[in-house]
C-alpha cells in the first residue's frame, strides 16, 4: 500500500512537472516570436533545455523516495523486541508450581511449537490434539482444510531457535497461564501439491520469527471417567480414540498446552 501511494505521487508530481514545462515553453516561444524567424532555433532549445530539466528532476525524485522507502522498510536495531526472562513472572509460577524449571519449560514449549507446525505441514493435526487447547485446534482445522481445498501445502523446514524467555505469568481459575517470547528462524513458502511448485514465499530464503506463546496447565487435575464428547464411560483405544463417537481424548497425564500464538515481528533473511 506503501509503495502504491509512492508511485500514485511520483505521478502527480512529474504530470505537474510536465505542465510547468510546457507552460514555460510556451511563454518562450511567445515571446520569441515577436523577434522574428532567426530566433526560432533558440527558442526550440531553450523548451528542449527545460524539458531535460523536468526529465533529470522526476528522476532524481524517483530516486529519493526509493532510498526512503528501503530505509523504513529496515528493523532499527535499538528498536528489537526484548526477549528476556521475566523474574516476577517466574516467581509467580514457583508459587504455585515450586519445582518450576524455566530451562526445561522453554524447552518443552518449543518442541510443543515444533510438533504442531509438522504437523500443520503434513496435514496430520489429530497428532497434536493433546498438546493445544479445542479453540486453537478448531481454527487450525479450518485453516488447514482451505489450504488442502486449494490444493496447497504449507512447507516448514529446518528450524533453529536463537532465543527464548518467560514474559508473563498468571493464575486464573485454577489455570496456570505462561506468556513466553521465542525467536525462531526457518524456511516458510506454499507449493502445490501436485507440482511441487512454490506458489508464494521464498524456498530459498529463511525467515526469522519473534513469536510470542501462550501455554496453560491446569493445577489440579480431575479424573476425567466420562468422554466430554458423547459421556459414555471411558474406554479408548491405544490412540486415545473413545470407541463409542470415535473423538479424540485428551490423556490425563498431558501437562502443559499450547493456547495461542502470536507472530510479533517477521524477518526476511
Amino acid at each position: 500500500m506503501l509503495m502504491l501511494d509512492i508511485i500514485q505521487a511520483t505521478v502527480v508530481v512529474a504530470v505537474l512537472l510536465v505542465i510547468v514545462a510546457h507552460r514555460l515553453e510556451a511563454v518562450v516561444i511567445v515571446g520569441s516570436s515577436y523577434s522574428g524567424s532567426s530566433h526560432s532555433s533558440s527558442s526550440s532549445s531553450s523548451g528542449s533545455s527545460l524539458l531535460g530539466f523536468v526529465i533529470f528532476m522526476i528522476i532524481i525524485i524517483i530516486y529519493i523516495i526509493i532510498v526512503t522507502t528501503n530505509k523504513k522498510k529496515e528493523i532499527p536495531k535499538n528498536n528489537a523486541i526484548p526477549v528476556v526472562n521475566n523474574p516476577q513472572a517466574i516467581e509467580e509460577i514457583k508459587k504455585h508450581i515450586p519445582d518450576f524449571d524455566v530451562n526445561k519449560f522453554l524447552s518443552t514449549g518449543y518442541n510443543i511449537y515444533l510438533n504442531i507446525e509438522n504437523a500443520w505441514m503434513n496435514f496430520e493435526l489429530d497428532k497434536v490434539r493433546d498438546v493445544m487447547t479445542d479453540e486453537m485446534f478448531n481454527m487450525y482445522e479450518s485453516q488447514l482444510t482451505s489450504m488442502e481445498m486449494k490444493g496447497e501445502q504449507n512447507i516448514m523446514k529446518d528450524f533453529r531457535l536463537l532465543n527464548s524467555a518467560i514474559t508473563n505469568a498468571s493464575l486464573q481459575n485454577n489455570m496456570m497461564q505462561v506468556t513466553t517470547r521465542y525467536v525462531i528462524e526457518f524456511y516458510d513458502y506454499i507449493i502445490n501439491k501436485d507440482t511441487k511448485q512454490v506458489v508464494r514465499g521464498n524456498s530459498n530464503r529463511k525467515i526469522r520469527m519473534v513469536y510470542e506463546m501462550t501455554f496453560i496447565e491446569k493445577l489440579e487435575k480431575a479424573k476425567l471417567d466420562k468422554c466430554p464428547n458423547c459421556g459414555a464411560p471411558i474406554n479408548m483405544n491405544s490412540t486415545g480414540i473413545c470407541e463409542y463417537c470415535n473423538s479424540k481424548i485428551v490423556a490425563e497425564n498431558t501437562e502443559w498446552v499450547m493456547s495461542k500464538k502470536v507472530s510479533l515481528r517477521q524477518e526476511n533473511l
